[in-house]
């Protein structure tokens, strides 16, 4: 399989595609993070402003089996610091940034990959929703939108568990980190899923 992991952090969502001999390619833009395997620091904006050149100029795209991305989840978290829970707190009106989600939305319309998902908090709901994305499982603290088959992954971790101390360059993605149990469960899905694609 092709595997495109999008804002891919320290590889948690593509993990298990890739020990299992996968072609992944994970696309982040924090360069502390180029030493995680099969990662290139790019923008994902300039990924997708690229694509769009590409497809105006009837270049071929590469296809990918499976898109996974977990775009950054401040703008829609309910944390007391995050920005739309202190919206709330004083009244005012909030509206996050949505050029990641559709920016990954473009990727995917791209190149049409066979499943794609999206991962991101619980206050994303009602803001994906005017783009047209509907949660298909919710997993804990785990929103997932796309195309995919359902899973159950079991117990997962809590956020909490996976907290480090506030002076670690890397503490927002360690929390952000797509526990092993529900990437792999989303891998076993897409591997047993028959479809007629699979007698053709």
């Amino acid at each position: 399989m092709k595997v495109l992991d999008l804002y891919s952090g320290l590889g948690g969502f593509s993990e298990p595609f890739l020990l299992a001999g996968d072609e992944v390619v994970r696309v982040e833009n924090n360069p502390i993070l180029e030493g995680v395997p099969n990662t290139t620091i790019q923008d994902v904006l300039a990924v997708r402003d690229r694509l769009h050149l590409f497809y105006a100029q009837g270049q071929p795209i590469r296809e990918y089996d499976v898109l996974v991305a977990g775009p950054p989840c401040r703008e829609f978290s309910l944390a007391y610091n995050a920005p739309q829970a202190q919206a709330q707190r004083t009244g005012e009106d909030y509206e996050p940034d949505m050029t990641h989600v559709e920016a990954i939305l473009d990727i995917v319309r791209i190149t049409k990959p066979r499943y794609w998902v999206i991962e991101n908090v619980q206050g994303s709901q009602k803001h994906f929703a005017k783009l047209g994305l509907i949660p298909v499982q919710v997993h804990g603290a785990h929103v997932l939108y796309g195309h995919f088959p359902k899973f159950n992954p079991g117990p997962l971790p809590l956020k909490k568990h996976k907290d480090k101390t506030s002076s670690d360059p890397l503490r927002m993605n360690h929390k952000a980190l797509i526990p092993f149990a529900l990437s792999s469960a989303l891998r076993q899905a897409i591997v047993e899923q028959t479809t007629l694609f699979d007698f053709a």
